[in-house]
């Protein structure tokens, strides 16, 4: 902020505002007063900070992590706090974190000298708990209603918009992603018309939605029936609309 004779530096792949993109980890240690946190849990990010980073950070620097237990060597910040090299630090989360209320909770953390450390709950409020209940029944609704997968972990991602015409209804179907597939799927579905079909995959399981135009001569059944008897089958449905 100039009114106040400061500016913040972000490493980022893309710049945000009036934020200055550093070149390197350790360009954005020796250049910042604060040091705050917000990395996934990787390979990449385990013990991102150790004592050779908090090395070089400004002395008298502040490290919030707000991110992962193992980003931070906690021993090696410990040490940075109490040689004075830090001036503090904000701790939301650990390599091993307490389980419930009344369970001892011990870190090296503990007595250091302007640290605080909060027990990273956010996640297990009554509110956090509440939302999290409505956005997993809302993505299964959805799955059930229009067959829309966006949002899950160990799925294939597809997002797809309800069918509003009354002719048309939607194929869902589950199978093991190897080659040939769609080619016995799409001989089965040639006599209709395809209004639109998409496949995606996510390792060794592949989904495919296909929403059809039916008519009075179309056999719904007979096509359902086709596709779950194929052997790469796992599992067939259709929606209606």
């Amino acid at each position: 902020n100039s009114e106040f004779g400061t500016q913040s530096l972000f490493l980022l792949y893309h710049q945000l505002g009036t934020a200055l993109p550093a070149k390197s980890l350790e360009e954005l240690l020796k250049g910042s007063d604060f040091v705050s946190l917000h990395v996934p849990e990787t390979p990449e990010t385990k013990n991102m900070i150790t004592t050779k980073e908090i090395s070089a950070m400004k002395k008298g620097a502040f490290l919030i992590n707000a991110s992962r237990g193992t980003v931070v060597d906690i021993p090696a910040l410990a040490n940075g706090l109490k040689s004075g090299h830090l001036a503090g630090a904000a701790v939301d989360v650990f390599p091993v974190e307490p389980f419930s209320n009344g369970k001892n909770f011990d870190s090296p953390l503990r007595n250091s000298p302007n640290t605080i450390l909060s027990p990273h709950i956010g996640g297990s409020t009554e509110e956090a708990q509440s939302a999290i209940g409505v956005e997993v029944a809302t993505a299964l609704v959805k799955f059930l209603r229009t067959g829309m997968t966006l949002g899950s972990v160990n799925f294939p991602e597809v997002d797809l918009r309800p069918v509003t015409s009354a002719k048309s209804v939607r194929v869902v179907n589950v199978h093991h992603n190897v080659p040939g597939v769609l080619k016995q799927v799409n001989k089965l579905l040639s006599d209709c018309n395809i209004e639109k079909q998409i496949c995606d995959s996510k390792g060794n399981i592949a989904y495919l939605t296909a929403d059809l135009e039916v008519n009075a001569e179309t056999d719904i059944d007979a096509i359902v029936k086709g596709v779950s008897a194929m052997p790469e089958n796992i599992m067939t449905r259709v929606v209606r609309f």
